[in-house]
C-alpha cells in the first residue's frame, strides 16, 4: 500500500490509524452514507437512522465536525435552520465509502461460504 518510495513507520501511520478511528466508530459510516443525499437537518438525519439515539447522533456529529469532515450551517433566517454538511474534505470520503460498501458484500458471502 505504500509507494515504493515511502518507507513505512514500524507502527503504521499515525494518519491512517487516526483517520480509521474517526470513520470506524459506530454510526459514523451511515451518517456520512446519508450525508452524502446533501446538506440534512438533525432530525432529517434522525429519521433517515431510526435506531441512533439523539445523544449519539449529536456526538457523532460534534466528532465530526471538529474533524472537519462535516459543517454545520445556520441560517439566520426566521426560522433559525441548522444543516449538517460535508466538506470538501469529507466529499473525498466517497470512494472511500463505496470501496468498504462493495467490500463488506464480499466479506458477508465470504462469512456465509459462498466465497473463498
Amino acid at each position: 500500500m505504500k509507494g515504493k518510495d515511502e518507507p513505512e513507520p514500524e507502527n503504521g501511520c499515525p494518519d491512517f490509524h487516526t483517520a480509521i478511528e474517526l470513520i470506524g466508530r459506530r454510526w459514523t459510516g451511515v451518517i456520512l452514507v446519508q450525508l452524502f443525499s446533501g446538506a440534512l437537518r438533525f432530525n432529517e438525519l434522525r429519521e433517515r437512522i431510526p435506531r441512533i439515539t439523539d445523544a449519539m447522533l449529536s456526538q457523532r456529529l460534534k466528532e465530526l465536525e471538529l474533524a472537519g469532515v462535516v459543517e454545520r450551517v445556520v441560517t439566520v433566517a426566521r426560522p433559525i435552520e441548522v444543516r449538517y454538511t460535508l466538506t470538501g474534505i469529507g466529499s473525498r470520503l466517497g470512494p472511500v465509502l463505496d470501496a468498504v460498501k462493495a467490500w463488506s458484500v464480499d466479506w458477508a458471502a465470504h462469512q456465509a461460504g459462498e466465497l473463498g
